[in-house]
C-alpha cells in the first residue's frame, strides 16, 4: 500500500500510470452555476467561473498531508487516511468515472471520518485504459446539521466574549479588508495587547492548532505563519481563533475545554496590521465549512462595538 499526496488543497493518487508524482502549486476551488465544485491550478480558469478568493484558506489551513488515499491494487480497496486527532469530513473526485469499470465510492459526497484511522471507503475497479486520477479534500471537523444561516439562542451565555478585558470590534462581518469569502464572512477582528488572555468562547474539544510562528506584519506573506487554535463543539460548530502568540498555548490538541478557560494569548502573527484577534464560528456544511453569525454574551459583534469580559 502506498500513499501519495499532492501539495496545497489536494492529495491524490494516479491509477493506469507508469508511476506515480507528486504535483505542487496553488490549487483554487470554485463553484460553478449548476453548484458544482471544481479544483484548479489556473487562476484566470478560476476568475473566469465564479472564484471568490477566501483569505481564511491562507491563514489557517490546516496540515494538508494529515489526510490522504491509499489504495491497494491487489484488492482494490480504497483507504482515507486521517492522521488528525479529530474527526474530517472527505470528499473524494474522480478525473474521469468513464475509467472505472466498477466502484461503490460516494465520488463527491461528505464522508466523516473518525480521527487517527484509516478508513476503508470502498473499491475501484479500474477500466485498463487512460490515467485515472483519485483525488480528496477535507474539512477539519464533522458535519454540522443544524442552520448554517444563523447562530442567535435564547441562552445569551452560549457563547461568551473569547478573551479577558474590554477591547471593540475593529472589523467585523463582511469587512472590506480581510472579512470575505465563506469561511471568513462572519468572522470578527478585535484589537488587544499582545499577550491578552484568550478564553475558550464555547466548551468543546481542541482539534486544531498550529502556534509556532514568531512572523507577523502588514504583508500577504506573512498570511500562512498565523498561530492558531480550532475548536469543536458537541453541536458540530467550531470556533476559531487566530493570529495568537507564538507557544502561548495552555493546551494541546485532543483536550477537552471548558467554557471561559483560558487556551492561549492573543497576539500579532500571520498577516496583520496590528495585534488582535480574529476570532469566527463555522460550521462544516456537505459544501464546505462556512462562517455564521453569531452573538457574544447576548451581543451582536458589529464593528465598533465594546465587547468585555472582566
Amino acid at each position: 500500500m502506498k500513499i501519495h499526496k499532492l501539495f496545497s488543497v489536494i492529495a491524490s493518487l494516479v491509477i493506469g500510470a507508469a508511476c506515480f508524482g507528486t504535483a505542487e502549486g496553488k490549487i483554487l476551488r470554485y463553484v460553478d452555476e449548476n453548484g458544482v465544485v471544481y479544483y484548479t491550478d489556473d487562476e484566470n480558469s478560476a476568475q473566469s467561473s465564479g472564484y471568490q478568493y477566501d483569505s481564511y484558506d491562507d491563514w489557517v489551513e490546516p496540515e494538508q498531508d494529515k489526510v490522504s488515499l491509499s489504495f491497494d491494487p491487489e484488492t482494490h480497496k480504497l483507504y482515507i487516511v486521517n492522521e488528525f486527532a479529530s474527526e474530517v469530513t472527505v470528499k473524494i473526485k474522480a478525473s474521469d468515472k468513464s475509467l472505472i469499470k466498477d466502484t461503490n465510492i460516494p465520488f463527491d459526497e461528505p464522508i466523516e471520518v473518525e480521527g487517527n484511522q484509516n478508513y476503508l471507503v470502498g473499491y475501484v475497479i479500474y477500466g485498463g485504459e487512460g490515467e485515472l486520477t483519485l483525488s480528496r479534500t477535507f474539512d477539519i471537523g464533522k458535519i454540522f446539521r443544524g442552520s448554517d444561516s444563523f447562530y442567535y439562542t435564547t441562552n445569551p451565555n452560549e457563547l461568551i466574549v473569547p478573551f479577558k478585558g474590554a477591547f471593540k470590534v475593529t472589523q467585523g462581518w463582511e469587512g472590506g479588508f480581510t472579512h470575505q469569502g465563506p469561511k471568513n464572512r462572519y468572522a470578527i477582528d478585535v484589537a488587544m495587547p499582545v499577550g491578552t488572555p484568550v478564553l475558550a468562547a464555547k466548551a468543546g474539544k481542541v482539534v486544531d492548532m498550529r502556534m509556532g510562528s514568531t512572523s507577523g506584519g502588514n504583508n500577504p506573506s506573512f498570511r500562512p505563519m498565523a498561530n492558531y487554535i480550532r475548536i469543536q463543539h458537541d453541536d458540530g460548530t467550531i470556533t476559531v481563533y487566530v493570529h495568537l502568540n507564538g507557544n502561548s498555548q495552555y493546551v494541546r490538541v485532543g483536550d477537552v475545554v471548558k467554557q471561559g478557560q483560558i487556551i492561549a494569548q492573543s497576539g500579532n502573527t500571520g498577516y496583520t496590521t496590528g495585534p488582535h484577534l480574529h476570532f469566527a464560528l463555522q460550521t462544516n456544511t456537505p459544501s464546505g465549512v462556512k462562517s455564521i453569525k453569531f452573538k457574544l454574551n447576548g451581543v451582536e459583534p458589529l464593528s465598533g462595538v465594546l465587547l468585555q469580559n472582566r
